[in-house]
């Protein structure tokens, strides 16, 4: 039997910080993993990509995975561009109104798995399996057993379960699952256009389709646009002419005509939510425990937090003496986490539903709340704030610039 402090079953990137941030705090841990993080793909060809913000970095500077990310291809982001074109009205926030150089930073897909993936293998006390599937878990009051399908037996004081929406783990624990679809697809790709989207995040909403342009090289974009599923399938289908045309008109043509796209992708958008998100000796962290709508980009971000927030409820209890495995550290964690991710997942449908119903007065609306913001500094404060992730009961990883 192989024995841990802490087992973490996942590949991404909340498994990846929990996992580093335990081990640099003195804990034994080991990593389920059957996944290898891909190589880079080659520049210009790979159309996902995240938005992490303010607090994410310092994450990820206080767990030293920054610098491994800069080396690799990021984007920062310095201002919001925000139009709704049923209430003919704009906002424009921009990092400099607060004092700050930069709102986050555009990152592809792959590049922090890599950067944590690369520090967690080079940490003393850090174990790597490349295993089956666990077939059951078996907790008592001193540790956490697993059983694996090739046989294995692995024990540990506590069990993370970081293996995204479909989580077996959540599953042998229990722990019911709360789905519903979107009826929507979000369409992602790689597009050049005619004038260069300098360091801006643009936003235009059109009814129930939400078109964002995140910015990358020169006259690069990354596209992410919400449609209904069987629209989803027409643009996928679309030759590049025909698709093109329609981006135009969806995006009003904000950076000029579309010059050239990458192979087209769909997303399916789901909303799920854990009813809890720990149990014996085993705590949910990232798409294990949510999942939200890709409207503000968030899951990245609100993936680290758990994980930086389940590091500090775990580590103060190892500090003390005390089990950190035990109720009062994981119900410390999901105390703090949990109604934050509802919040964030619920005022994310709301604005959702907000900029997509069109019935009056609503359009009327959201053109004066556009331009009372765009008069107001302290409101305009307030949103960058939250663009940031500058609020709330923030983990001490989240705190200050990072190291």
């Amino acid at each position: 039997m192989k024995e841990a402090d802490v087992i973490i079953q996942g590949a991404g990137a909340s498994a990846l910080a929990t996992a580093v941030g335990l081990a640099r705090g003195g804990l034994a841990v080991t990593l389920l993993d059957a996944a290898e993080v891909c190589a880079a793909p080659a520049p210009g060809s790979e159309p996902r990509h995240s938005v992490i913000d303010i607090v994410s970095e310092r994450v990820l500077r206080h767990l030293g995975g920054w610098p491994f990310i800069t080396r690799d291809r990021t984007y920062p982001i310095e201002a919001l561009e925000l139009e709704d074109c049923n209430a003919a009205a704009h906002l424009t926030l921009s990092a400099c109104e607060v004092g700050e150089t930069r709102l986050g930073h555009v990152v592809e897909r792959g590049v922090i798995d890599r950067a944590l993936r690369e520090l967690f293998d080079a940490l003393p006390q850090t174990r790597r399996l490349a295993t089956g599937p666990v077939r059951d878990i078996a907790a008592d009051r001193q540790r956490l057993t697993i059983h694996l399908e090739d046989g294995q037996a692995l024990t540990a004081r506590l069990l993370v379960a970081a293996d995204g929406d479909n989580s077996p783990l959540r599953r042998l624990a229990g722990i019911r699952w709360r789905r519903a679809g979107y009826g929507q697809d979000a369409v992602i790709a790689r597009i050049r256009t005619e004038r260069p989207p300098g360091h801006t995040v643009r936003q235009r909403f059109c009814g129930d389709e939400p078109l964002t342009l995140l910015p990358l090289d020169e006259h690069e974009s990354a596209l992410l646009w919400p449609v209904p599923r069987t629209r989803a399938r027409r643009l996928l289908e679309a030759d590049s002419s025909s698709f093109h045309h329609q981006l135009e008109i969806a995006s009003g043509a904000l950076l000029g005509g579309i010059e050239a796209s990458s192979a087209r992708q769909a997303q399916r958008l789901i909303r799920g939510r854990a009813e809890r998100y720990i149990g014996p000796r085993l705590a949910l962290v990232g798409n294990a425990a949510h999942t939200v709508h890709p409207l503000a980009a968030q899951a990245v971000n609100l993936s680290l937090l758990d994980a930086a927030t389940l590091i500090e409820c775990v580590l103060e209890a190892h500090s003390a003496g005390r089990d950190p495995g035990g109720i009062g550290p994981l119900r410390r964690y999901e105390r703090r986490r949990r109604g934050s991710n509802a919040r964030m997942q619920n005022g994310l449908d709301i604005t959702q539903w907000l900029f997509g119903a069109q019935a009056a007065p609503l359009p009327l609306l959201r053109g004066t709340g556009l331009r009372i913001a765009a008069r107001l500094p302290p409101l305009r404060q307030a949103l960058m704030t939250g663009l940031m992730g500058l609020h709330g009961d923030l983990p001490e990883l989240a705190r200050g610039p990072g190291v």
